[in-house]
């Protein structure tokens, strides 16, 4: 058990979620309100995964848990990319986070490595 709170990815992915929160503020309307809260929990559970598995007994636990949270960055990445696509954001406010869930991303992938060869 460690804790989470610690670990570099997940004060990213926390803070990712936030800006999340915030480039999605101004998103109104029946048609979109859905994409809306698709983009926001699915930001919000990368790092809460990364929370729960930080907690658990093992370490292949853990990388089950980081895989959960890699899942959820490509579907925040998805949800960005469609919320451009559709002009429910602009490029220049979600091109920046498309980045920063990239980045998460790999972060992730080298953590659950790690985790996984001890």
């Amino acid at each position: 058990m460690q804790d989470f709170r610690k670990l570099l990815v997940w004060q990213r992915a926390q803070a990712f979620a936030a800006a999340v929160y915030g480039a999605t503020r101004a998103v109104r309307g029946r048609d979109v309100v859905s994409l809306r809260s698709q983009v926001r929990r699915s930001s919000q559970s990368i790092a809460a995964n990364v929370a729960e598995g930080a907690n658990t007994a093992g370490s292949r636990d853990f990388a089950r848990y980081l895989q959960i949270a890699i899942g959820s960055a490509s579907e925040t990445e998805s949800h960005l990319d469609l919320a451009v696509r559709t002009s429910v954001l602009d490029a220049a406010v979600a091109m920046p986070l498309i980045d920063e869930v990239v980045q998460i991303r790999r972060m992730l992938i080298v953590l659950r490595r790690r985790v996984l060869t001890g």
